[in-house]
């Protein structure tokens, strides 16, 4: 499993709460000083979601924040749930696949039939992208011009021309 991105990201974030807390005990400041802290804080973290839905419509062209977090949860059930129709219905055809074997003939793979991918499920949703997916939350979600990406690019999921949510790419482990 691949989650360097993640971990590396919720290290940093913990030990810079840490080093906030060590250096103003809450006890030893002000009572001004510790609501303060705590409300930069939320901010901190409200500001953080608010600025991928900004990002989501503005950077990554997304129609809006609001139908793009519908999909990713309704992705992610499916999934979980295994409903290789429900996937299917959020694939922005064709879909490519990369795979990250030594067999040059398998390193890519064009799906362009919701027929083909069905077929193809269990190689393209492996376990790890299958726990990725799980496991990154929709303020984890890297967003950029080409979309949105979970992990370090398990899954992207990019906007069709008409600014609609839809996977255009997985990249297999």
């Amino acid at each position: 499993m691949k989650n360097t991105w993640r971990k590396k990201t919720t290290a940093l974030a913990t030990t810079s709460l840490l080093a906030a807390a060590i250096a103003v005990p809450v006890s030893a400041a002000p009572a001004s000083v510790a609501t303060t802290s705590a409300s930069a804080i939320t901010a901190s973290s409200t500001s953080m979601a608010s600025s991928n839905d900004s990002k989501l419509v503005k950077v990554a062209g997304f129609k809006s924040a609001s139908n793009f977090k519908a999909f990713y949860k309704n992705l992610q059930r499916a999934v979980a749930k295994g409903d290789k129709a429900a996937v299917a219905a959020r694939v922005h055809f064709p879909l490519t696949v990369y795979n990250d074997d030594d067999d040059a003939a398998n390193k890519k793979m064009v799906i362009k039939t919701k027929a083909q991918f069905m077929n193809n499920y269990n190689k393209i949703f492996t376990e790890d992208v299958r726990e990725n997916l799980a496991e990154t939350s929709y303020d984890e979600l890297l967003v950029n011009w080409k979309g949105a990406s979970i992990d370090d690019g398990d899954i992207w999921i990019t906007p069709s021309k008409s600014g609609m949510p839809g996977i255009s790419t997985v990249n297999v482990d």
